[in-house]
Formats: C-alpha cells, sequence, structure tokens
C-alpha cells in the first residue's frame, strides 16, 4: 500500500493479464518466432520478386506487358504487408505487464461517471445505469446525458434516483432529438459543460460510458488506482468485451485480440489507444487538448493521441471491468466498421498523419512510429484488401501468361519459395493466435478481407469534394443500427429467401457475389485450358504460369465470400436479458452478464472454414506431381 496525500493505492503482486509465469515465457517465444517468420516472409518476397524480374528479363516473347504489371502487383503487396505490421518490430523485449491496481479506503477523487445516450432501447440504458450508480466508490455521482430528448426515459430516470444509492441527474441538450451539434463528441462537451454549472467546485475525473455498457462495481476503483498513483496519466482505459457475441463469431465482431494483444504491445510503447466508453479522464487532461472534437465522428482514439501529444500518459487497465453489446445485425455491424473509418481518415487529418507539430509536439519516437501507422492503416488494409484482389483478377483474366516458365530450374526455385512463404505465413497466424487462438486470429483475417470493400468506399466518399460525394455519413449510435431481418433471433428472423434478397440486393453483398463468380471462372477456365494441352509440360506451363502461379492466393477470395455463408445459415443469439442475471446493490436492482455470456464460444464448425485451404493445397501438390515431376 501507498499513500498519495490523502488516498491510499493497493498493488498486489499478480501480474495483468492474469496469466502463469510459464504461458509468459511461451508469449515471449510466440513473439520471437512472429517477428522472425515475418521478416523471413518479406525477405522470401523479396527474392520472388527478383526471380520474377529475371523472368522478364530473360523471356522470349516480346508480350511482357502482363508479366511487368504482375511484378508490380507483388511489389504493392510486399510493401503493404511492410506498412502494415512494421510498428510492432518497435517491440523487442518483453510486452508490459501490470500490477493489480486499486484505491482503497473510504477515501476518493470525486468523480462524475457521464453515460451518453440518443435514442436507444430505455432497458439497455436503465442497465448501465444501475451497474454505474452500484459502483463500490466513496464519492460520485452519475449524469445521462440524452440526445434523444426522451420523456419516457427521464422520467424512468428520475425513478430510478429513489432507489440509486448515489446521485442521479438528467441532462438534455438544447436541439433537435438525434440531430445535435457535434454528436457523441458534441453531447460528451455540452454534459461536463452542464456538470461545472451546477456546482462550484470541478471534479478532478470524469468517466464516460456508452448507454449499452454495464461495469463491474469495481471499475472506478480499478482505474482510479492507476490514475491517482500516476500524476502524468491522464486517461485509464478498460478492454471493450462483450456479451451478445454469437457462436463462432463468423463476422469477427469479437476484440478480443485487438484488447489482449494489440493494445499491450501499444501499451508497452506508451501509445495505447483510448477506445472510447469504459474510460476515465482526468478532467485537467481534456482541458489540456480542448474538449473533445466534435468533427471527427469517433472522438475516442485521436483523443488518446492528442493526449499523448501534449504530454499526457495513456494508461490501459488489464481487467474486463465492462461488457457491452455488439451490432447483432450484417448491416449493424458494416455501418459500426464504416463509421469507425471515417473517425480513422478525419483523425488522420488533424493529427497530420501523425507529424503535427502542434498538437503532436511531445510525441516519443516509438510514439510517433504508432500514431502513423493508425493514420495510414485505412489506405494500407484498402489496397491489400480490395484493391490488390481486383487488380490480380483483371491479370489473371489477360490472355497473356502472368510469368515466364520456360526455365525450368528457376519456375522450381518461384515454387519452393511461394511455398515457403505460405508455410511461414501459416507459422505466422498459428503464432498471433497463441495469445488468442488460432481460429479466432484466422477469423480476424477474414473478416478485415471481407468488411474491406464497404470501407473502401467509405475512404473514396470521405476524401471527394462535398459535391460529389452526396450524403456525409452521420454518427449513429450503435443501439441504433437496426435491420429488420433479425437474423440472429431465431424465432423472429426473416426466410432464406428474403434474407438472401435483402443481404445481396440492398446490403452489399451482390460484391461479395459477383467477385466470387469471377474468381470461381477464371480458375476453371485456365484449368480446362492447361488440362487440354497436348503434352505435360505444356500442362505444367499453363498451370504455373497462370492460375497457380507463383506468389498467388486464390484462397483470399473464399474470404471475400465470408458473408454469403453468413446469409445461409446466420448464428442465433439469446435474448438481451437472458443473457444477464440478476443482482442487487441496496434497494437497486441491477443486471451483469452471466458467466456463460462472458466467454467466447466455438464448435467444430469453424473447422469447416479450414477445409476450402488444406483442398487447395492437397491439389497444388497433386497437379504438381502429376504434371510437373520428372
Amino acid at each position: 500500500r501507498t499513500m498519495h496525500g490523502p488516498f491510499t493505492v493497493c498493488q498486489t503482486e499478480e501480474l495483468l493479464p492474469s496469466v502463469p509465469a510459464e504461458k509468459r515465457r511461451c508469449r515471449r517465444r510466440a513473439d520471437l518466432i512472429w517477428r522472425f517468420t515475418t521478416l523471413l516472409i518479406w525477405l522470401l518476397h523479396i527474392f520472388l520478386i527478383f526471380l520474377l524480374v529475371q523472368g522478364v528479363r530473360d523471356a522470349r516473347s516480346d508480350r511482357t506487358l502482363i508479366p511487368i504489371l504482375f511484378i508490380g502487383w507483388q511489389f504493392v503487396h510486399l510493401t503493404t504487408s511492410v506498412l502494415g505490421d512494421f510498428w510492432r518490430f518497435c517491440i523487442w523485449g518483453e510486452v508490459r505487464y501490470r500490477r493489480k491496481t486499486r484505491l482503497v479506503g473510504e477515501l476518493g477523487p470525486a468523480v462524475d461517471i457521464i453515460v451518453v445516450s440518443c435514442g436507444e432501447e430505455i432497458d439497455i440504458i436503465l442497465d448501465t445505469l444501475r451497474a454505474a450508480c452500484a459502483q463500490d466508490y466513496p464519492t460520485f455521482r452519475v449524469l445521462l446525458s440524452d440526445d434523444g430528448n426522451d420523456d419516457r426515459l427521464e422520467q424512468a430516470v428520475y425513478a430510478l434516483r429513489k432507489v440509486a444509492p448515489c446521485e442521479l441527474l438528467y441532462y438534455r441538450r438544447p436541439g433537435e432529438p438525434c440531430s445535435k451539434k457535434g454528436t457523441k463528441a458534441g453531447n460528451m462537451n455540452a454534459a461536463l459543460e452542464y456538470l461545472d454549472s451546477i456546482s462550484s467546485d470541478r471534479t478532478e475525473f470524469c468517466a464516460f460510458l456508452d448507454c449499452d455498457m454495464i461495469v463491474e462495481r469495481d471499475f472506478l476503483r480499478a482505474c482510479l488506482g492507476h490514475l491517482v498513483q500516476e500524476p502524468t496519466a491522464g486517461v485509464a482505459i478498460v478492454p471493450q468485451s462483450y456479451y451478445n457475441l454469437p457462436l463462432n463469431d463468423p463476422l469477427y465482431q469479437s476484440m478480443y485480440i485487438h484488447n489482449w494483444q494489440d493494445q499491450m504491445e501499444r501499451d508497452t510503447l506508451d501509445s495505447v489507444w483510448e477506445t472510447g466508453p469504459g474510460v476515465v479522464f482526468r478532467r485537467q487532461a481534456v482541458i489540456d487538448i480542448g474538449g473533445f472534437n466534435e468533427w471527427v465522428l469517433m472522438e475516442d482514439i485521436i483523443a488518446g493521441m492528442l493526449l499523448n501529444g501534449v504530454g499526457w500518459q495513456t494508461i490501459y487497465c488489464y481487467e474486463q471491468l465492462q461488457w457491452g453489446l455488439v451490432p447483432d445485425t450484417l448491416a449493424g455491424h458494416i455501418a459500426q466498421r464504416r463509421k469507425w473509418t471515417v473517425g480513422t481518415v478525419r483523425g488522420a487529418q488533424i493529427a497530420r498523419f501523425g507529424f503535427s507539430k502542434r498538437k503532436l509536439a511531445q510525441l516519443s519516437w516509438r510514439q510517433r512510429v504508432v500514431q502513423v501507422w493508425y493514420c495510414i492503416s485505412p489506405y494500407v488494409m484498402a489496397t491489400q484488401r480490395t484493391l490488390l484482389p481486383l487488380l490480380f483478377l483483371a491479370l489473371a483474366g489477360a490472355k497473356d501468361r502472368l510469368i515466364d516458365v520456360h526455365d525450368p530450374q528457376r519456375l522450381n526455385a518461384m515454387l519452393l519459395t511461394a511455398l515457403s512463404i505460405g508455410v511461414c505465413y501459416r507459422i505466422q497466424l498459428i503464432a498471433t493466435g497463441y495469445h488468442s487462438s488460432y481460429r479466432m486470429a484466422r477469423r480476424r483475417v477474414e473478416g478485415s478481407i471481407w468488411l474491406s470493400p464497404y470501407l473502401v468506399l467509405t475512404i473514396v466518399k470521405e476524401l471527394l469534394p462535398k459535391g460529389l460525394a452526396g450524403m456525409p455519413i452521420r454518427f449513429i449510435p450503435t443501439g441504433r443500427l437496426d435491420s429488420d431481418l433479425l437474423e440472429r433471433d431465431q424465432k423472429l428472423r426473416a426466410p432464406l429467401w428474403r434474407r438472401l434478397t435483402v443481404m445481396i440486393l440492398q446490403q452489399g453483398l451482390w460484391y461479395h457475389l459477383g467477385i466470387g463468380t469471377v474468381a470461381a471462372s477464371i480458375v476453371y477456365t485456365n484449368l480446362i485450358t492447361a488440362w487440354r494441352q497436348p503434352s505435360r509440360s505444356a500442362t505444367c506451363g499453363e498451370m504455373w504460369s497462370r492460375t497457380l502461379a507463383p506468389g498467388v492466393d486464390w484462397l483470399i477470395y473464399f474470404d471475400i465470400v465470408a458473408p454469403l455463408y453468413y446469409a445461409f445459415a446466420p448464428p442465433s443469439v439469446s435474448a438481451r436479458r437472458d443473457l444477464l442475471e440478476k443482482s442487487t446493490c441496496g434497494d437497486m436492482e441491477t443486471y451483469y452478464p452471466k458467466c456463460g455470456a462472458r466467454v467466447e464460444q466455438w464448435n467444430w464448425y469453424c473447422l469447416l472454414r479450414e477445409l476450402p485451404s488444406v483442398a487447395a493445397s492437397a491439389t497444388c501438390v497433386w497437379m504438381y506431381a502429376q504434371f510437373c515431376a520428372r
């Protein structure tokens, strides 16, 4: 225990995340394996490009345009791979673990808990307010700042106030419901101004919760323990966890890898992201960055960047202390991720891609590397996940060959290099999956690939002049991202035919269906052409110069059509109230997620998604042995 002024902070010997010492050593080895295989992939890719250049230089044909474009395609692919992961190489030692910290005793700095809402379901908001009011903390008050101007909600808050064990306030700022200036960030700024106006003494700390986030009772004690102990800390952040994730998480809505791998690595570099709800700010830190930016659409991560830029620390609390809801429809999930992308694009402009001298003057070089990566990440992912697959289909559909195969030794060298890249990539994925699981790591890759086309359109729309872009993307709270298909409700979901019609024609799955059809047509046509060649050597040359050219990854197109699997067989999720268990705090009822809802569930079906890669690998080996082996 240590004293910090009148406050007592207790730190245990337990390190968080709570894992045995042996598992920490295994994680260290997995990180080293990941770094080694990543570097090896890049070097092998460079060698493959070198072999392709040699093939063009020694080509017997004058028709070298397509092979040259294919080399350019490979170079861009390598460049995006490097840009996607280079920031992780700033860490060469062990990632940071933090000791479990609590503010203890009957004294604590006053805290305002602000819950922001904008038209969400009243029951969801009330469950959040109950959990906020049930904090095991000496001095705090709770404010609901309602941009939805909901009279029924206001009455419900006044009724809850009678049994709440703390001061509970309701506030709505002037303006039309759900269309007020600055959206969520404006609501947060207005809430702070309102609290300052009703009391003479400004509280030193303020916490923000989304209205669908249920916090554990020791949320404030955990966060304030870090903030009191670290006077240079501007914000304490807890990971976002969810209690309504479906079986096998088919759309990858989990934040698990983000929370327990990406954020740990950023925290090691002193640049952890401030990821929205479940945060406690020092009020002076909010003042130093001029409040929350109301233009950026997603105020959270840019707020953390600006805090680092003016010298404040961002502290990550490695405990699952809040539980929220993911969108329960495909349309809602896509809309949420598009909103996040707009926030990233606008945040990059505010930060001048990490190089703003005025706003980010006090960043360390490692912090700046992370911020630069964040700013360029939408463009890197758009190129790698959408533009490159489209460009490859154009190259593969051309009449000319992708590579020259007249030199058998060079062809074998290319094939061996491509095989080595594939093996290293699988090892890299397994190393990534050590922190969570292979299936979760694999699902994250799949999710980023199929979602990318929607984000590309979002980026283009955001960068176009207003006259060409049309209606700007508006901030819509996650709780209002509805779809009448109700595909995860086993009783109310739309029939299969209507579900497919709406998702394909109105929600964008026509793109996935079209790309999958084109890819399958090109593979089929090229393989039939190769099969009809007069000799085994001619068949071998035709296959490996077109469809199965070294450096080609057709498996990405299985990931692109993943939403079609979801449309055919969406998972079922229980009603929200059935995922919660009732508790009490004094005279007030509270609801917290059941133990089973706190753990992500997987079954044998996730293994079926690996069958395409196994079948494709086996087919390539058989075809090489059948037609190319000497």
